[in-house]
């Protein structure tokens, strides 16, 4: 049986180490479909995620000494191809960068790998989701033979406060995915190298 002292210890520890919360940051869409760019290419393109990564959760800091955790290339995936598909013919998922049969087949000309990375933080202290949320995207393409062709990194900013988020807990990832992936259509579809 645990001793009250105990008892104060572990809930104390249970508190000041708090949970992390389940949230979404998959962007809204129509920004980077409605965006302003060049007419596509006429090449089709691949993108490769690894299954790992994919599947991966991260935790950042929430509010109240409390984390968020998210599945950064999954919950985004439908917006990187979206913008591919703004800046190209055809776009395609890709289970291996060197699948020379399926490049071939699908008659691809570039596959676009991207990396993220993802930050977070909160004003508030007795609310748990994040006010602030940064998300820096790194896409790197090659083309058909493995050389690398293109790089480049950006990076989304989002914001919301309680009265927002109170109806949405992953608004300011939402907000932060939003922008970088508007931004880096904009740095491939103005590129002038595809």
């Amino acid at each position: 049986m645990l001793r009250p002292a105990a008892v104060l210890l572990l809930v104390a520890a249970t508190l000041v180490s708090g949970c992390a919360h389940k949230i979404q940051i998959t962007p809204q869409l129509e920004a980077m479909r409605n965006a302003q760019v060049p007419a596509p290419s006429e090449k089709n393109v691949g993108y490769f995620i690894p299954a790992a990564e994919r599947e991966k959760a991260v935790i950042t800091p929430g509010g109240g000494g409390d984390k968020i955790t998210y599945a950064p290339y999954k919950q985004t995936e439908a917006a990187l191809n979206t913008i591919l598909g703004r800046a190209f013919s055809k776009v395609y998922s890709m289970r291996s960068t060197n699948d020379t049969n399926f490049i071939a087949e699908k008659n691809i000309s570039y596959i676009f790998t991207p990396v993220i990375e993802t930050s977070s933080s909160s004003s508030g202290i007795f609310t748990w989701p994040a006010t602030d949320f940064s998300l820096k995207l790194t896409c790197t393409a090659v083309d058909a033979n493995g050389n690398k062709v293109w790089n480049k990194t950006v990076t989304g900013e989002g914001h919301a406060e309680y009265n927002e988020f109170i109806k949405d807990f992953g608004l300011s990832g939402r907000r932060a995915a939003e922008a970088a992936y508007t931004e880096m259509l904009m740095e491939i579809a103005n590129a002038g190298v595809f």
